[in-house]
């Protein structure tokens, strides 16, 4: 009986997948895959995202908002 290598033919597959798509494409997959990995962390960890949370509510109070300049 011989063992195989499950991560080896994972990261094949990965990157033929990878070599057939738009560099768009990649770009979006990569963006979600991020995503689901803060969310799956974040459910773990629920206090860490409150307190993500009110860090970006502070940030947007301390901001002032520009004014825009009119076109001639």
């Amino acid at each position: 009986m011989t063992l195989i290598d499950t991560a080896k033919i994972g990261k094949k597959g990965g990157d033929a997948r990878a070599a057939n798509l738009s560099a768009d494409a990649r770009s979006k997959s990569a963006g979600e895959a991020s995503r689901a990995r803060w969310a799956a962390y974040y459910k773990l960890h629920p206090d860490k995202l409150r307190a993500k949370l009110q860090r970006e509510k502070e940030a947007a109070k301390q901001k002032t908002p520009t004014k825009k300049k009119a076109a001639k």
